[in-house]
């Protein structure tokens, strides 16, 4: 397929799949907030400039020219104004008990959790290509401890101290732990389908640069498996899991980069997620599926961070509404927001611009 195709059916799925997820979570607003009475003004798939509209029931439903994500306006829900609408009204947001705004403000969170539920377990049932539990020695440094110890590419790795290990993630978390101390580690080994005697060695704690503490690199085996709908669902939550903790732990791991000098991990903006959608889809739909739950669970998580601006911030405040059973000052809350919203914005062209440093091998 020629490169310009390619690109075009990328972008083409990149904005799709982005409106959707998004979609779905203003649609989770939109949902309870008519169930809970409250007044919604408008549903709008994209960002102004304003392309049509219909108005049904006192919504307008609208189609916009950015056609990026989507959003929900409620009546009294004015995150960003200092003259706020709709006091008094009875259907208003701010009329309604914390409690139901808070229900109202979580349920984009939850209904990104749902979709990624559904479309993981999708992608498990129908037959996709995923790990299965293997975790293989992908490459051996030389001098490394690995080597010294005798341990050879294509070694799979079943425990470590008598912890079965089913992914990399397993092992490298382990070593990590050992690392910090320079404490002794015990591999039990399988070698061309037959097991080895158990393999010792001492992590470093100040590996070369490129290297891990055992100077090993690992890869988690992949095989195509499709399995009962029970099954996938436990595998979707359990690959949901995964993903929430690999991004609790980010900060961490930021900082900890940060200390020691090192690039830390990678973090992608819209420009390395379009990269990676265009490498997946051409993997198949249950591939691309996976990628749609994994982004899904991503926004899930992040918004519900407390962070002004985002669900979580305003959910923070509502909270606090109704443990000290008075609303903050609305303009303050409404500065608070401009200013936590204009950082997010600030981080976005942060993250893009280390997105095309990387595209363009900078």
């Amino acid at each position: 397929m020629p490169a310009i195709l390619s690109d075009v059916r990328t972008l083409v799925l990149f904005v799709v799949t982005f409106t959707a997820i998004i979609a779905v979570h203003e649609f989770g607003h939109y949902l309870t907030a008519r169930m809970l009475g409250m007044r919604v003004l408008e549903f709008a798939f994209g960002f102004p400039p304003k392309v049509f509209s219909v108005v049904h029931g006192g919504i307008a439903y609208s189609i916009n020219a950015i056609p990026f994500g989507g959003f929900v306006r409620i009546l009294g829900q004015d995150d960003f104004s200092i003259h706020q609408e709709g006091e008094g009204d009875p259907r208003a947001f701010t009329s309604k008990p914390w409690w139901a705004q808070a229900i109202v403000l979580a349920a984009g969170v939850t209904m990104n959790l749902i979709l990624a539920l559904v479309v993981l377990t999708i992608a498990f049932a129908s037959g996709t290509t995923a790990p299965n539990g293997d975790v293989r020695v992908d490459q051996v440094a030389a001098g490394s401890p690995a080597e010294k110890a005798g341990i050879q590419v294509n070694d799979i790795v079943r425990s470590i101290d008598g912890k079965a290990v089913t992914s990399s993630r397993d092992l490298v978390n382990a070593v990590r732990t050992k690392a910090r101390t320079e404490t002794e580690v015990t591999l039990h080994i399988e070698r061309n389908g037959r097991p080895v005697p158990d393999v010792k060695a001492v992590p470093r704690a100040d590996p070369p640069e490129g290297e891990g503490p055992l100077g090993i690199r690992l890869e988690d085996v992949q095989a195509p498996v499709a399995v009962p709908i029970p099954q996938a669902f436990g595998q979707a939550a359990a690959l949901a899991r995964d993903v929430v903790g690999q991004i609790a732990e980010l900060p961490g791991q930021l900082l900890a980069s940060r200390r020691a000098g090192s690039d830390g991990p990678a973090v992608s903006g819209p420009i390395g997620i379009f990269q990676v959608t265009g490498q997946v889809a051409q993997y198949g739909i249950p591939t691309f599926l996976k990628l749609v739950g994994v982004l899904s669970v991503n926004l899930a998580v992040l918004n519900i961070v407390p962070f002004p601006g985002l669900d979580g911030g305003r959910l923070f405040f509502v909270l606090v509404a109704g443990i000290f059973r008075k609303r903050l000052s609305p303009q303050l809350e409404a500065m608070v927001h401009a200013v936590g919203f204009a950082l997010l914005l600030l981080l976005l062209v942060v993250v893009s611009i280390s997105d095309i440093r990387r595209v363009a091998g900078g």
